[in-house]
């Protein structure tokens, strides 16, 4: 299905908007659990703090990528536009399925992680 470049624009920037609050959200987790951390110095809960922190690295990482490759995409929309702007609106450009599909891991990918962290918060305050 095709959609317009005019489209395609304000779903890199609702992209970016999320991407940033998820961002901000990752260290907000991030502080939670260094707190956790401080509290609780047994075994195992410090194994499960192990294993949250290779979790938000690896989700901050993830960010960070899928951030600047929303960006570069925005970039070279942006210079289609500038070539071609009587076709803003015409329905000519296919969505790049690979960058929504790998937007939408992401988002599920925290979404599991934050809901995973709540409930180890749950048992360990």
């Amino acid at each position: 299905m095709k959609t317009t470049l005019n489209n395609l624009h304000h779903q890199n920037t609702d992209w970016l908007r999320e991407l940033d609050f998820y961002k901000h959200e990752m260290s907000v987790l991030t502080k939670r659990l260094e707190e956790v951390a401080k509290a609780n110095t047994a075994m195992a809960v410090a194994q499960q703090v192990e294993h949250f922190q290779n979790k938000f690295i690896i989700i901050d990482e993830q960010l960070d990528i899928l951030t600047h490759d929303v960006k570069i995409k925005e970039q070279v929309l942006m210079q289609v536009v500038e070539t071609k702007p009587e076709h803003i609106d015409e329905k000519a450009v296919v969505p790049d399925s690979e960058m929504q599909n790998r937007v939408n891991d992401l988002f599920k990918n925290i979404g599991d992680t934050r809901f995973e962290f709540n409930r180890f918060l749950a048992e360990v305050m």
